[in-house]
């Protein structure tokens, strides 16, 4: 990353990218939750599983976005 002085640049606009992902997918659990557990009167447990599924594909997201982006730091 010392040789390429844009490769900060393209690590913070994917730092704020993973950031806004994990937080719209916790976010929207938490929304979708809340609406369907009062429709249906099962509070807190869809808006806790929800924001839980969305924390678990916010972690998949960045494990797998951390890979592909370590593969191609490597690859010069």
């Amino acid at each position: 990353m010392a040789g390429n002085p844009k490769a900060w640049q393209k690590a913070v606009a994917m730092g704020s990218n993973i950031a806004a992902s994990l937080a719209g997918l916790v976010g929207g659990g938490y929304l979708l939750g809340s609406y369907l557990d009062a429709r249906w009167n099962t509070q807190p447990w869809l808006t806790l599983s929800l924001m839980l599924l969305g924390l678990a594909l916010g972690a998949s997201y960045l494990v797998i976005t951390l890979k592909e982006f370590g593969a191609t730091d490597d690859k010069k």
